[in-house]
């Protein structure tokens, strides 16, 4: 199962390398979406029950967040994470799991990409400290290749944007 787990968190690394090299908000959102489903299933194939719960609730959040932002179903999502958490507890890692989630969160319903994208460095800084503590190299990795992403794409649309001349 260990094996497994690694190969389809290397196909979620992919997708999380594409991720952040679009600009639109929506396909940022369809890529993650499609990447924390299979990080989910790699948890659970690790035996970790909090961070598999806590990435299913993210992949329907993400789902949601392609299509609307209300405030009301954020503090839903969040109060789901936290109830996940509680119900699947198995070890203080569970709460860096959650507050990486939390954050997550937050950053998924903002409107503004700068934001999402900042937001998101901190919850993986967050799911990288998980990974390391719970021994999962491939998702340790996953993790690094999505932040250098994200940095990647802060840096060519907010630090160094060039623009196309005709």
């Amino acid at each position: 199962m260990f094996i497994l787990s690694q190969c389809l968190v290397a196909v979620a690394t992919l997708l999380d390398l594409a991720s952040f090299q679009f600009k639109s908000r929506q396909i940022i959102l369809m890529c993650l979406f499609s990447s924390v489903l299979l990080t989910s299933i790699h948890f659970l194939l690790l035996n970790n029950l909090s961070a598999s719960a806590l990435m299913l609730i993210a992949a329907l959040r993400y789902g949601y967040c392609i299509f609307a932002r209300k405030q009301w179903v954020m503090y839903g999502f969040m109060a789901l994470s936290v109830f996940a958490v509680l119900i699947t507890w198995q070890s203080w890692f569970s709460f860096i799991a959650l507050t990486a989630t939390l954050v997550q969160t937050y950053a998924s319903f903002q409107s503004k990409d700068l934001l999402l994208r900042c937001l998101m460095v901190l919850g993986t800084l967050c799911w990288i400290t998980h990974n390391l503590l719970i021994f999962s190299p491939v998702a340790v990795i996953m993790e690094t290749v999505f932040l250098l992403s994200n940095l990647l794409g802060l840096w060519r649309f907010y630090v160094n944007p060039r623009t196309v001349t005709p």
